[in-house]
């Protein structure tokens, strides 16, 4: 089972695709909104992003959702601020959709499920690049 983190630049945008995405969960595990900026502008902030992945932290890892490539790249330096109580080996930025990507992930996590098996069902459905 993984957690998931959305990072968008609007925290409100974040909360409705959680509370959109929530309907589909079958199972309880953290989905954290790790979206916004300190004053709540438009944005994204990589220590808000990096507290989001420590919330969102299980055993089976995290998966990170954004909407734009700013929000891509502020996750990529939120990983850098990560002690060693978390293995960055379990902490995967996908490369979806925000809607569609957590929708899918949400309706198929369970408790076998890994970022691997979730990377390749996205890839599958075309979400993700074949590379």
């Amino acid at each position: 089972m993984l957690g998931f983190v959305i990072v968008s630049h609007s925290k409100r945008l974040a909360d409705e695709v959680i509370e959109l995405c929530n309907e589909m969960k079958k199972y309880n595990f953290p989905v954290v909104n790790g979206s916004g900026t300190d004053e709540d502008y438009l944005g994204s902030n990589p220590l808000i992003i990096a507290e989001a992945i420590k919330k969102a932290y299980i055993k089976g890892g995290v998966a990170i959702f954004g909407d734009l490539g700013s929000s891509i790249l502020n996750a990529e330096l939120a990983l850098e601020f990560l002690d060693e109580d978390y293995d960055k080996e379990k902490v995967k930025i996908m490369d979806a959709p925000l809607v569609e990507g957590v929708l899918m992930g949400m309706a198929i996590n369970d408790d076998k499920l890994t970022l691997k098996e979730l990377e390749d069902e996205l890839k599958e459905l075309k979400f993700l690049s074949k590379i």
